[in-house]
């Protein structure tokens, strides 16, 4: 713990958010503490608000744009310039490129949207608090980065990662960040469902100043909960970007992040193996057809060059698995020399839908490719076995044809 907590000053007019910050300043193992609460409009403040703040001189304001975000801006200002060392995290509703550029002009170092993750906000105070020296006994963030490839356009392999870190975040409220590097005709914010104001190009444009606040300002904030770090729109622009530019990046977001999930381009580019190199696990999504088989054994030697430990790295999954398919999953495994990982139904009617109306099908009905991708994510996050009904399906499957596969995952 901390020799004296951390002063705080809170305002905003939603009851909500206002019980959730102090639930979090309760539990909190920086030490917040809430010194003052004012909740009036902007458009009512007046001296008796300022002198309140400036009595209590916090180190740590929270500020809520919700109700006026032109206002709030200016009065972040006014208040940054009355308390030059004092931090201020805001929250509010999505702003546009220049809102936010004005509020961090204004002394704004964390942005969030509303609704607030309750992880994203517990990071954002965690940040706060590092700035101040307070660190506590706090652990260090430990980050665990997964990529997604394959080899073959058209195997899914960005519905899987977009569900993936959807699920992962879902089934244990981290952090969870998905980076699209399909820089040239990347589509992950298609598939949430959000129009990304910056993406990964702007963050390298602007990388020689980036701090955990400006972070903020790149990052999409989907209703799950999960981050996502966009591809570029034009694909043109993926052009000014290099292996090197990657691998730094990375290791930043790492800092910030408990899971980083990465949609890779189909190749074997510098943009490839520059996230292949900072990657924990990657993972291979394959269909069971010879061109995918084919091009996963002629990429083999690549990986076995990148990754110290390919056997222990790469995961094989099979996307759009049919049991009673011509090519066997054994067939599958002696051909490349690796164990399949997981598999994932054939449920392409559904996953479409998801896919047109802008929703990860993790959180639209209970489809069979929904509920492999839960139990896959389960696996990946150390919860199998704990009895969830979200798994059901897929043990059975494991339990039933590919016994072993599960044991030796274990």
């Amino acid at each position: 713990m901390t020799d004296r907590s951390i002063r705080a000053a809170l305002i905003s007019t939603d009851a909500r958010f206002l019980h959730q910050f102090r639930e979090l300043a309760h539990g909190a193992a920086t030490g917040i503490t809430i010194g003052l609460e004012i909740s009036e409009p902007f458009a009512e403040f007046g001296e008796q608000q300022v002198r309140a703040l400036r009595q209590m001189d916090p180190e740590i304001l929270v500020i809520d744009f919700e109700d006026d975000p032109e206002l709030g801006v200016k009065f972040t200002q006014f208040l940054s310039e009355m308390h030059p060392g004092q931090r201020v995290l805001a929250v509010g509703p999505g702003l546009s490129q220049d809102q936010l550029l004005a509020a961090m002009r204004a002394g704004v170092a964390d942005y969030l949207n509303k609704p607030v993750d309750e992880a994203a906000l517990q990071a954002a105070v965690g940040r706060v608090a590092q700035a101040l020296g307070r660190t506590g006994t706090k652990a260090p963030r430990v980050c665990a980065l997964y990529s997604f490839f394959s080899p073959k356009g058209g195997a899914g392999s960005t519905s899987v990662a977009a569900n993936m870190a959807v699920v992962l975040h879902r089934l244990t409220g981290k952090r969870t960040l998905l980076v699209d590097l399909d820089l040239e005709l990347g589509e992950a914010a298609l598939l949430l469902g959000v129009q990304p104001r910056f993406t990964f190009v702007d963050m390298v444009k602007n990388f020689h100043r980036m701090d955990a606040g400006l972070l903020a300002s790149y990052i999409e904030q989907h209703s799950s909960g999960v981050h996502l770090l966009s591809a570029p729109f034009h694909p043109e622009r993926s052009e000014s970007v290099d292996g090197d530019e990657i691998r730094r990046i990375l290791h930043f977001l790492k800092q910030h992040y408990e899971y980083i999930v990465v949609d890779t381009p189909g190749s074997f580019s510098p943009t490839t193996l520059a996230a292949f190199d900072q990657s924990d696990q990657v993972f291979v999504i394959t269909n069971i057809d010879l061109p995918s088989l084919r091009n996963i054994q002629r990429g083999l030697p690549m990986l076995k060059r990148v990754l110290p430990k390919v056997n222990d790295q790469v995961r094989l999954v099979v996307n759009r698995y049919q049991p009673e398919g011509s090519i066997a999953l054994e067939d599958v495994e002696r051909t490349l020399g690796l164990k399949v990982f997981g598999t994932i139904s054939n449920d392409y009617e559904a996953l479409i839908q998801s896919i047109n109306a802008g929703t990860p099908i993790v959180l639209n009905g209970n489809s069979k490719y929904g509920r492999d991708i839960k139990a896959l994510g389960a696996r990946v996050a150390g919860m199998q076995g704990k009895g969830t009904e979200k798994g059901a399906g897929w043990v059975g499957r494991v339990i039933g044809k590919l016994r072993r596969h599960s044991e030796e995952a274990k």
